[in-house]
């Protein structure tokens, strides 16, 4: 019984060689299609100029623009089937799944070296996935355009976000991804920096100080590859971001300088390279007159650091727990720089402790930096009406308070100079 069963299909399968080799290709690709599952319709061999017809024309072919140029796998252009499949009328591949490929691609899985990351379809074999094997309008017979093919397989990375990668949004994943097999991750055509240097120019080229991030071309640790919610592509929102690295210099400070306390660090600091130290944008007091006016018009006296730029040697730039985010409080950050005058001082004036009272830090039209006339400025707590009633004043007219009394310390009570401490104590 199987005997007859066996010549019976013998005689139908050659009836039909028969009649398809002697009739038309539309007959033949149907009395095929009786027997085989996914025979190719002859219209598309020949509806469409081949890449090679075109290579052999100089590009001249006739291409109608309705019917994209057709991509055949050499063997099955050849009629090769037995290349690929275990005969000329099975559809099994040979070998194990994949294997049938590497018979004419190169083997990058099982090679010396092999690569690190491999892709999932790759490693399973299934090149059917991604390519036609057999004819394709798509280059490297992609079964979809590369751009949409991706999706079939991926979440769109972007779909939600605000600000996307431009090559993300033109869906060109090939620009940064190998579709097989990478030694880097995420299957990068490069590794960490270098890639992104492909199409960005180097940050850090013209910078004399550089962002250590930047150094190491870890573009990662801060920016995102695909998209993100935040300007710049940035992992998080500017002063989170930096908080990742950076300890909250204002954390436990009573006074915050603005910027940093809302968080908008990249207002004051470059974030790849700068040629100013800390990274800023601009240097010294050209910085801090970007938000901060000067004095107008420009005072007569000038505070040395002032007229230097030197705003941080008295003020810190982040946030202190003194007012006016001086370094240290009153007097003390004033003896950073001058004589401690007080420290073996008899007695002193009550307003010594705070320069301020007398003194502006930054200019003024007075010498000394005095906010007013020293006569003016001694009246601000001393009134006229009082001193003329005290004794020794008697005969003191319009003479400068200053004329006798030194403004911050002396060995008198009354704070008189040497030369007039002999005088008769004033009542």
């Amino acid at each position: 019984m199987l005997r007859e069963q066996l010549v019976a299909l013998v005689l139908v399968l050659g009836v039909a060689m028969l009649v398809a080799g002697c009739g038309s290709g539309e007959t033949k690709q149907k009395w095929l299609n009786t027997f085989f599952d996914g025979v190719p319709s002859p219209s598309s061999r020949t509806n469409a100029p081949t890449i090679n017809q075109i290579i052999q024309t100089n590009g001249l072919a006739k291409i109608d623009p309705k019917r994209p140029v057709l991509f055949i796998h050499s063997p099955y252009d050849k009629r090769d089937c037995i290349a690929c499949h275990e005969s000329q009328f099975s559809q099994k591949m040979k070998g194990k799944a994949g294997e049938a490929c590497f018979t004419c691609h190169k083997d990058f899985i099982t090679a010396k070296e092999k690569p690190k990351f491999v892709h999932t379809p790759v490693t399973s074999g299934e090149c059917a996935s991604c390519h036609n094997p057999h004819q394709s309008t798509n280059t490297h017979l992609l079964v979809k355009p590369s751009k949409d093919l991706c999706l079939d397989c991926h979440d769109n990375p972007v779909e939600k976000l605000k600000f996307k990668h431009q090559p993300v949004e033109s869906r060109e994943c090939l620009s940064c991804h190998n579709p097989h097999a990478s030694n880097n991750k995420g299957l990068a055509t490069k590794a960490g920096g270098a890639l992104c240097l492909e199409c960005h120019d180097n940050p850090a080229i013209k910078g004399k100080f550089k962002h250590q991030p930047v150094v190491n071309a870890e573009c990662a640790s801060c920016h995102t590859p695909h998209g993100s919610n935040n300007k710049g592509l940035t992992i998080k929102a500017d002063g989170k971001l930096c908080l990742e690295c950076h300890d909250n210099p204002v954390e436990k400070t009573k006074f915050k300088h603005q910027p940093v306390e809302s968080g908008e660090c990249l207002s004051c600091h470059a974030a790849h390279a700068s040629d100013n130290k800390g990274l800023t944008i601009k240097a010294g007091a050209k910085l801090c007159a970007e938000c901060h006016d000067a004095p107008n018009p420009k005072p007569k006296f000038i505070h040395q650091p002032f007229e230097n730029g030197e705003c941080s040697a008295c003020h810190a730039t982040h946030g202190s727990n003194n007012k006016k985010l001086l370094i240290k409080a009153g007097k003390a950050n004033c003896f950073e720089c001058h004589d401690d005058f007080l420290e073996k001082a008899k007695f002193k004036h009550s307003t010594v402790d705070d320069c301020s009272a007398c003194h502006n830090s930054h200019g003024t039209a007075e010498s000394k930096l005095l906010i007013k006339s020293p006569q003016l400025l001694c009246g601000e707590c001393h009134e006229p009406k009082d001193m003329a009633a005290i004794k020794g004043h008697k005969d003191m007219g319009n003479t400068a308070c200053l004329v006798c009394h030194d403004h911050h310390v002396g060995s008198n009570k009354m704070l008189l100079k040497p030369a007039k401490a002999g005088a008769p104590p004033a009542e």
